[in-house]
């Protein structure tokens, strides 16, 4: 069989992370952060590996900073409801997946505007013009792909962040088809929020993907409860990243994520 899916998750997965999710299953029975046996600290340690990971590919100082979630859309979505509030406006590319549009749609009967710039793909300058004609007094949030999953167009996403920094905006990308195969550098880059699948190039399993913040603004969370800390306390933790990270964790997951993300840099150029 010759797979050409990759679009959709990556197929087949290295065999590091198979053996990952077999030995999570099989010998780690036990759930992060809710107990002090040895195998709830072994599943604590493959968290904050693939957490640790994580923030090594994307160049960013505090793995506390990188969200652990079901999948980009979940990554998108906490940005997007969490930053945005009524009488706010928005940009959003002409090439966004529905995991942008449908959230936009969402909040525009909670007084939400959002604008549509349209992308040029043979014009950056003209690209950059568009966005910055979109622009408003009230604008708070672009959130831009970093390649269309249709057209496998590549967006100046470092422009269009550093143009939104200059207009104090808040810039959140949505590298669902390019983290893993692209560098991605969050270490001094315009980028606020990184949102991407774990699935498909991190070669990680199903049901994983990861926010990454690379601000001071923190999003609201979109659900709260039990997070395996604080827990005499009845709100929601405010740290990172327990405040977005309630109920019990996709373990089996985040195991094969850890390893496809090791896998990818160790194939990465030094």
């Amino acid at each position: 069989m010759i797979y050409f899916d990759n679009g959709a998750t990556t197929f087949p997965k290295p065999k590091s992370v198979v053996n990952a999710v077999n030995y999570a299953i099989t010998k780690i029975g036990a759930n992060p952060g809710r107990g002090g046996h040895n195998m709830a600290i072994k599943a604590s340690d493959v968290l904050f590996e693939c957490r640790n990971n994580a923030a090594k590919l994307f160049d960013i100082e505090n793995p506390e900073n990188v969200i652990i979630t079901n999948n980009c859309t979940t990554a998108l979505n906490t940005v997007i409801k969490g930053i945005l509030k009524p009488g706010d406006h928005a940009v959003i590319s002409s090439y966004e997946h529905n995991a942008v549009v449908r959230p936009f749609e969402y909040l525009k009967s909670n007084g939400v505007e959002y604008s549509v710039a349209d992308v040029d793909y043979n014009d950056t300058e003209k690209t950059i013009g568009n966005f910055r004609k979109a622009f408003k007094e009230n604008t708070k949030l672009v959130v831009c792909t970093h390649a269309s999953n249709v057209f496998g167009i590549r967006l100046p996403i470092q422009r269009i962040a550093a143009l939104c920094k200059l207009n104090g905006i808040l810039f959140c990308t949505d590298a669902a088809q390019t983290a893993g195969i692209i560098p991605i550098s969050l270490k001094n880059s315009d980028i606020d929020y990184l949102c991407t699948a774990g699935h498909k190039g991190l070669y990680g399993p199903m049901g994983t993907g990861l926010l990454v913040i690379n601000s001071d603004t923190i999003p609201e969370s979109l659900i709260q409860g039990g997070t395996g800390s604080l827990s005499a306390q009845v709100n929601q933790p405010e740290i990172l990243p327990d405040k977005f990270e309630s109920g019990t964790h996709n373990l089996l997951g985040i195991a094969g994520l850890n390893e496809g993300i090791k896998y990818v840099m160790n194939k990465s150029p030094q």
